[in-house]
């Protein structure tokens, strides 16, 4: 039952291989000689770096100019739309709006929401004035 195979691995012996020996770790990371390499580029990293830059200046403006092109192109048709929207909206404003200004061209009608402004106003102060003799007196 309990037959031993020669061809598979003991487990512990496979642990002790996948193990990593001192001299087989990766080197720490030392950031006082990262930033020592950093502040003195030599002659390859600054061409390096030159050329980066204008690879990205040069697609900064090749985005720039797409975007402008694109820009130019739709704007027409997104300020048609834009203005067949408002044109729309007025025309629906108006028409409830033509109703409201047929009343009020009327010569009674200002003339009796000025009243009714007044006598609220008038009414208001006097209820001030009740309050205030009502809570002076108590």
């Amino acid at each position: 039952m309990n037959e031993r195979h020669d061809d598979l691995f003991d487990e512990i012996r496979l642990r002790r291989a996948l193990r990593l020996e001192a001299a087989e770790l990766p080197p720490r990371l030392d950031v006082a000689a990262i930033a020592a390499r950093a502040a003195t580029p030599d002659a390859a990293s600054r061409t390096a770096g030159v050329l980066n830059t204008l690879i990205a200046a040069f697609a900064a403006a090749a985005l720039v100019a797409v975007a402008t092109v694109a820009l130019v192109v739709q704007a027409p048709v997104l300020l048609a739309g834009w203005l067949d929207d408002a044109i729309v909206l007025v025309a629906r404003l108006a028409v409830p709006a033509d109703g409201a200004l047929g009343l009020m061209q009327e010569p009674t009608v200002p003339v009796t929401v000025l009243a009714a402004v007044l006598f609220a106003t008038a009414y208001e102060l006097v209820l001030r004035r009740e309050r205030r003799r009502a809570l002076g007196a108590a």
